[in-house]
């Protein structure tokens, strides 16, 4: 049986092959484990061509996995001119699968989700993020940002309705985007800790060093709130007596806008700017020097990358959104888009040494749960109900 799944990533095709251009954790490796349950994977994905990537960014096709290419539209005239031919190879591409899994919210797995809809053939859900939220602050700038906002929330709705089971990574969307069979909700993330990954309890000696280092790990847009935490660092700078420095991990669109205002509060020196880093370890050793790593997003459906900072036993701070509540200390949450209230968490964690040791014991046990062998039970039951003859994809 061939599988299509669908993906919010935007790929580059050079040569033949296709390359993951976004910061989300997507690539071969990634993919097969959707071959555990089928034979053959098809990924639906926005692309571009490119003469010649970077050395960085992961592959993303390979044996048994095979990328669909799709137009990837830049503004609503280009959307609008693409979309017959858009229809044409989506429907080509479901004609040639036997299974259907879409990542909500997205415009490419809506589109997708209407198509199944209208051809009368089942599919299952993963639902990763608020679609509201993340439309109202991402595009906050666009005409109409709200009405949109609302109309994709009830499309996205609308199609985790209708499927025939659905995936959750937080408790928080499975409240938000119910399915009218309880027995068909499951909730569980892509997140795999292993053993390998996991980091050493930090001592309070870790943390009473000069200079104090931050990091914080996402994507540059105005969802992840990163303006925030400049504006808090600001406040860090002037009031602590220790050296202060934050490590921004990432890329997205309005990273020269941040390093702009970076600029214009005088943080250079302390606030750096690092781009694209890939996870494992290239992206443990920045956790691994770090002695707070902190959340500053107005909206998240769970927080991979807080989850994999809490594994490698570094004391967060995030704000109280979505899932976050669920695996984070209500002693480290603060709310959102308050560059105050983050700015004195921030103070008085730092001054606190033996608070910063019991949290990195505290973050390193509660990422247990996310450990391969406590999923896979979960994921068992539901490729299971999927697959299932009285419920055939």
């Amino acid at each position: 049986m061939t599988l299509l799944t669908t993906n919010q990533i935007h790929v580059i095709c050079c040569q033949g092959h296709f390359y993951n251009g976004s910061d989300a954790i997507i690539d071969y490796t990634y993919l097969t484990r959707y071959l555990a349950h089928y034979d053959d994977i098809q990924v639906l994905v926005r692309t571009c061509q490119a003469d010649h990537v970077d050395a960085s960014l992961p592959q993303i096709d390979g044996d048994r996995v095979k990328v669909v290419p799709l137009p990837d539209p830049q503004s609503l005239w280009e959307m609008l001119t693409s979309l017959p031919t858009l229809i044409r190879d989506i429907v080509r591409a479901v004609k040639d699968s036997q299974a259907c899994y879409l990542k909500m919210p997205d415009v490419l797995g809506t589109l997708v989700g209407l198509i199944l809809w209208c051809l009368r053939r089942g599919y299952a859900v993963e639902v990763v993020a608020d679609s509201y939220e993340c439309i109202r602050h991402a595009k906050k700038t666009m005409f109409g940002c709200n009405l949109y906002a609302r109309l994709f929330d009830s499309l996205t709705r609308f199609i985790v309705s209708r499927a025939i089971a659905v995936t959750y990574i937080s408790q928080f969307l499975q409240v938000k985007y119910p399915h009218p069979m309880p027995d068909r909700q499951f909730v569980f993330c892509s997140v795999d800790i292993l053993d390998e990954d996991r980091g050493q309890l930090r001592c309070r000696d870790d943390f009473d060093v000069t200079p104090f280092r931050l990091v914080a790990a996402g994507r540059l847009s105005g969802e992840k709130g990163h303006v925030y935490l400049i504006h808090a660092m600001k406040s860090v700078i002037e009031t602590s007596e220790r050296r202060v420095l934050l490590d921004v991990l990432g890329e997205g669109p309005e990273r020269p806008a941040l390093e702009a205002e970076v600029k214009a509060l005088g943080l250079e020196d302390h606030v750096q700017f690092v781009g694209y880093v890939k996870r494992g370890t290239p992206l443990n050793q920045f956790l691994d020097k770090a002695q707070l790593y902190v959340l500053p997003s107005l909206t998240e459906g769970m927080g991979r990358g807080l989850i994999e900072a809490m594994s490698r036993g570094v004391p967060c701070v995030a704000t109280a959104v979505g899932g976050v509540p669920e695996y984070l200390d209500q002693a480290c949450l603060v709310p959102a888009a308050d560059a105050t209230a983050l700015a004195d968490k921030i103070l008085v964690m730092m001054n606190e040494p033996d608070t910063l040791a019991t949290c990195s014991a505290d973050n390193v046990a509660a990422t247990l749960a996310f450990s391969p062998a406590q999923l896979q039970g979960i994921k068992t039951r539901f490729w299971s109900a999927v697959t299932a003859e009285n419920l055939p994809l």
